[in-house]
């Protein structure tokens, strides 16, 4: 019934206190384990289980750790090799100690970012959907974050511009979506060359609404484009480390999506810059209506 050299060994062996996990013989995608049970005189009873879905969930999760573990060493290894460094030193040079000291404080933020960005990923997947949403101030949130991609910007001088529907608001949770829309911002800014253009967009469409961030920079290539809102995915692994970037950013704006029943559409081209949009259902749109006494009343 089982030709697999495998379950031939196990077989023999006739210890079958723990069953046997392997790949199918007739199905090379799927993961079975299999018990043998002895019973009644030289009788064996074999029960077999489809363990596909665990097997690939303890393969994300040893993906997962290792990830982690690979992202957190490097800047362990750079900050206990100036502790090490400094420990030894019988004189410190004022010049010299505040680079070594200014290093090992961008590794403590590379790995507190690290941490942040887990702790955030971690309570999307594990949180129950909230039905106590508010009508969050859309237009008023993205102002706010324009203001700090331009200062994350700095020397790069980038062109970013905002253009959104006024009187357009969205119930959901505000920091969930702020993370997400900052997420999205802030990858613009990193890989965008110095003058570059970033355009963000929120605007209602007959569908729902849409959140969009557009820039000019080097586009990414269509095999990478499936991949991107996987942990730790990174077209360029060295250029994202060198911008700051945890690789757990797009993984966290899709988690929050999802949570306000939408989803996040990737268009790129190598060359020819991304255009990264969030996707919102109708029933989730708030429109705001003015009053004849000036004031403002949500529809």
């Amino acid at each position: 019934l089982v030709r697999h050299p495998e379950f031939n060994r196990y077989l023999s062996n006739g210890a079958f206190s723990e069953p046997l996990e392997m790949t199918s013989p007739g199905e090379t995608e799927k993961a079975v384990s299999l018990q043998i049970i002895p019973f009644g005189e030289a009788q064996k009873l074999i029960i077999g289980h489809d363990v596909t879905r665990l097997a690939r969930l303890e393969q994300m999760r040893r993906i997962f750790v290792a990830n982690v573990s690979h992202e957190l060493r490097t800047p362990l290894t750079v900050l206990s090799g100036y502790v090490e460094t400094l420990h030894g030193m019988n004189t410190l040079d004022a010049v010299d100690l505040k680079k070594h000291l200014t290093t090992m404080h961008e590794q403590a933020a590379r790995m507190q970012r690290l941490v942040d960005d887990l702790l955030t990923l971690s309570k999307l997947e594990t949180a129950a959907p909230t039905r106590h949403d508010e009508s969050v101030d859309i237009p008023g949130l993205l102002a706010g974050l324009k203001e700090q991609a331009e200062i994350l910007s700095g020397e790069q001088r980038h062109r970013i511009a905002l253009e959104a529907d006024p009187d357009l608001n969205l119930r959901g949770r505000r920091e969930e979506l702020h993370s997400a829309f900052m997420n999205l911002i802030n990858n613009a800014v990193r890989y965008t060359p110095a003058g570059g253009t970033i355009q963000l967009k929120w605007a209602a469409d007959e569908d729902g609404a849409r959140f969009s961030v557009a820039d000019s920079g080097e586009g990414i290539a269509p095999e990478h484009i499936p991949h991107l809102t996987e942990r730790f995915y990174r077209v360029d692994s060295a250029r994202s480390r060198a911008t700051g970037g945890t690789g757990l950013g797009l993984s966290i704006v899709k988690h929050v999506l999802l949570r306000h029943d939408a989803y996040l559409d990737i268009h790129s081209e190598a060359g020819k810059g991304s255009v990264f949009t969030c996707v919102f259902p109708a029933a989730r749109l708030v429109r705001k209506q003015s009053t004849v006494s000036g004031d403002t009343a949500e529809l």
